[in-house]
């Protein structure tokens, strides 16, 4: 892409020294016209593509807390049940069901601390493909996508 818009602009700026005529000098504009509409198109395919994985993310995200939370409030609620149904057979039995319902809820936090963190890895990556997509075509520094 980009050796064709240098190609192309090469070539506008010989025409307008020699004598050319009006037509040639028309389809060669309409030829840059042309390229600088793919590259466009490109750019906004690639940040319409990270925006939709961003979305994608943020609701897979979202979705994991309030399964995580309400996991969490679950076995809270079944810890608290238990240790009421134990009272009468003693405190112990009632600190083992709220031990539980803690390492429930722990474990409910760490699975969705986990997920998100792989979503939000996910996101980086297309992020980056992204950027990278768009660099080649417009004839951009790559690196600047490790930013």
């Amino acid at each position: 892409m980009k050796t064709k818009a240098m190609a192309l602009a090469l070539l506008l700026s010989l025409m307008g020294c020699t004598e050319s005529s009006e037509e040639t000098k028309s389809e060669v504009k309409k030829e840059m016209e042309k390229a600088g509409e793919a590259t466009a198109d490109a750019y906004d395919s690639a940040k319409e593509s990270a925006a939709d994985s961003w979305d994608k993310t943020k609701d897979a995200s979202s979705e994991a807390y309030e399964e995580g939370k309400e996991m969490a409030s679950d076995a809270f609620d079944d810890g608290k049940e238990m240790a009421s149904d134990a009272y009468e057979d003693g405190k112990k039995m009632a600190s083992d069901a709220y031990d539980d319902g803690k390492k429930m809820a722990s474990d409910a936090y760490d699975a969705t601390a986990e997920k998100a963190g792989e979503f939000k890895d996910a996101a980086a990556k297309k992020a980056y493909e992204a950027c990278v997509k768009m660099k080649e075509q417009m004839g951009g520094d790559v690196s600047e996508c490790d930013d």
